[in-house]
């Protein structure tokens, strides 16, 4: 069975990274014969050097041409037999689509909706977009209703497969968060937030906590992880930050390939988006044994159960992330209760080996592979 993976996004988000897993998964794994679409120099291109994955590079300036890009990929399919394509990326769909079009193999389509959908897809040019597709996998239940409301396909065609993360290397760990230096070395209780750093992530929200919380007497720091996105937006944390006073209790940190290294190092970990789909920082993070606050909104109540195994809190709402950080902050014990019922959740529905072998089940049975 020949597999082709496509993410063409140049970003380092959980979409990516997933994508780069998937890749690597199949290809050492589950011993396919892995193909992989991707730009040139992107995280997800990253896991070609280590081998196992044959790659074909299509960079921005030739996706311009969507037409001539789909012919090239067309030509690709039919050359190395490829059985199924596996995508992730909405903006990869139209050229993918028109790539199976012109291919004389015809190869099953599958894709995995990590993002909010948002408005209807049924007009002519999307019927024949969505009409190569045999399948749409949704990374939580919140986007499967969605896709059900907005897409021209049949219920059958579209499945909920939860994204999975792998358990975490406590050595390595332990060895990371030793020579992780910074503000989270001079402070009791130290707050962890990853993802791009964009207004949407939120991260305003935290630094409007944190600044509570100091005034209350509580000795926390905050790291902010992630590729800045927006260079304004990160400039006004920056000047906000210094005009409260708290330029030694907040570092910027960025993006690292392997989060859940660090995350031990942190007393809790935030997700502070307005509507995250799913929230795979959410899952890594308890699965790394930390306590995690996310917002109520989207696909992340999927993953916590408020005051089991983590706090939610409403989006937007930075008194109530405070008030939720302070009990943490005062009830250690309640804290630790959090960290194990979460650990027991990741591990038994949010595993990266489970996920992936679901995932190989639904690709052989759309492929009709047995």
């Amino acid at each position: 069975m020949n597999i082709l993976v496509v993410c063409t996004s140049s970003g380092r988000g959980g979409l990516e990274l997933h994508a780069r897993r998937e890749a690597r998964f199949l290809a050492d794994e589950a011993g396919i014969n892995c193909h992989l679409v991707a730009q040139e120099n992107s995280c997800i291109a990253e896991c070609v050097a280590d081998g196992g994955v044959r790659a074909l590079y299509l960079n921005w300036h030739f996706k311009a041409l969507p037409l001539f890009s789909a012919l090239k990929l067309a030509r690709y399919i039919d050359d190395n037999e490829i059985d199924l394509i596996h995508f992730h990326w909405g903006n990869d769909q139209p050229f993918v689509a028109i790539a199976k079009y012109f291919a004389k193999r015809k190869p099953m389509l599958v894709y995995t909706r990590h993002m909010a959908i948002t408005r209807h897809k049924k007009d002519r040019y999307h019927r024949f977009i969505y009409g190569q597709l045999d399948l749409v996998l949704t990374v939580s239940n919140q986007v499967r209703q969605e896709a059900l409301m907005y897409f021209p396909l049949a219920p059958s065609q579209i499945k909920l497969l939860y994204l999975g993360v792998a358990a975490v290397n406590a050595d390595k760990a332990a060895e990371r968060c030793a020579q992780f230096k910074g503000v989270a070395n001079n402070h009791v209780f130290n707050i962890g937030m990853f993802g791009r750093v964009e207004h949407g992530k939120g991260q305003h929200l935290l630094v409007e906590a944190v600044a509570v919380l100091v005034e209350r007497g509580l000795d926390v720091s905050a790291t902010i992880i992630g590729h800045v996105m927006d260079q304004d937006y990160a400039d006004q944390l920056k000047q906000t930050i210094e005009k409260k006073a708290l330029s030694d209790r907040f570092e910027f940190v960025d993006f690292i390939h392997h989060p859940m290294e660090i995350m031990p190092c942190f007393d809790a970990i935030t997700l502070l988006t307005y509507c995250e789909t799913f929230g795979l920082v959410l899952v890594e993070a308890m699965r790394a044994g930390v306590a995690v606050i996310g917002t109520n909104a989207g696909g992340v109540p999927e993953i916590i159960i408020d005051n089991e195994s983590g706090l939610l809190i409403p989006p937007g709402d930075a008194a109530a992330l405070a008030e939720s950080l302070a009990r943490l902050y005062d009830d250690d014990a309640f804290k630790r209760s959090l960290v194990l019922r979460a650990q027991q959740r990741a591990d038994a529905l949010f595993d990266e080996t489970n996920n992936f072998n679901a995932l190989m089940a639904v690709l052989k049975d759309v492929d009709g592979t047995h």
